[in-house]
């Protein structure tokens, strides 16, 4: 049986015994009967893994003490950042999910103009913390040891104005390049995926004098959540933890 593995945000040490915040604890023990004894993994992000077990356990609160550090590293040798442009809120989860499965160091969301999902003032204080759970319970499963960051959504415009070192492909269907023609970047890769119906046709145009590097994926149209899941895994293939040349 697979042992529970859980996102804590605090310092963590050996022997170190602490209680577990209430939704932890729903899950740990009110959804998988954890009980006096029993193993479980909890990791801060911070890089490694810790293993634990259940000291105390009732119906409204448990405690573990950590009995050992595993000092694992799954992270990919890609610097490897989605920039994502908003859609439908299930299908930017998923791609959220997806994006951490793959291994992104950090995520960019933006507004772009044919998004169809657009939010502000509180709503997007609520986004954010809903996307960064998403994040987490994404790294619980896939048991990474490093969250990856979720940066502030900006305009397009916005995006473009910002100061980066970074290497910019942006997925466009009429792109004459594809990924494999590419040399090995130097320097850390952003994959920007556009929205529902595609970049405007003016945001294609500033891509293109921001010097943004175009890539196509083949003759077929994919869905924003399937082109980043695509690219990134093209990316990883080409570049990163997949790659041939990666020990």
């Amino acid at each position: 049986m697979r042992i529970p593995r859980y996102f804590i945000q605090q310092p963590l040490e050996i022997n170190q015994t602490l209680v577990l915040p209430d939704e932890l604890h729903r899950h740990a023990v009110q959804v998988l009967r954890g009980k006096p004894g029993e193993p479980i993994i909890l990791f801060n992000g911070q890089g490694g893994e810790y293993n634990a077990v259940f000291t105390e356990v009732d119906k409204r609160k448990s405690s573990v003490v950590i009995t050992n550090f595993i000092n694992t590293d799954r992270e990919s040798p890609l610097d490897l950042r989605l920039v994502m442009a908003l859609i439908k809120s299930d299908k930017f989860d998923f791609t959220l999910q997806k994006a951490v499965e793959m291994g992104v160091s950090s995520i960019q969301p933006f507004v772009a103009a044919r998004s169809v999902l657009n939010v502000k003032g509180n709503r997007l204080d609520k986004k954010m913390q809903h996307w960064q759970g998403v994040i987490n319970s994404a790294c619980e499963q896939s048991c990474r040891t490093i969250v990856p960051e979720l940066l502030p959504l900006l305009s397009f415009q916005d995006y473009l104005l910002q100061p980066t070192q970074r290497l910019n492909l942006s997925m466009l269907p009429e792109a004459d390049h594809t990924l494999t023609e590419l040399a090995r970047p130097t320097r850390p890769v952003s994959l920007i995926v556009g929205p529902e119906g595609g970049f405007h046709e003016d945001e294609v145009i500033q891509m293109k004098l921001h010097q943004f590097q175009a890539i196509r994926f083949g003759p077929r149209i994919l869905r924003a959540e399937t082109a980043a899941i695509a690219g990134l895994a093209l990316c990883q293939n080409q570049w990163g933890d997949l790659s041939s040349n990666f020990t």
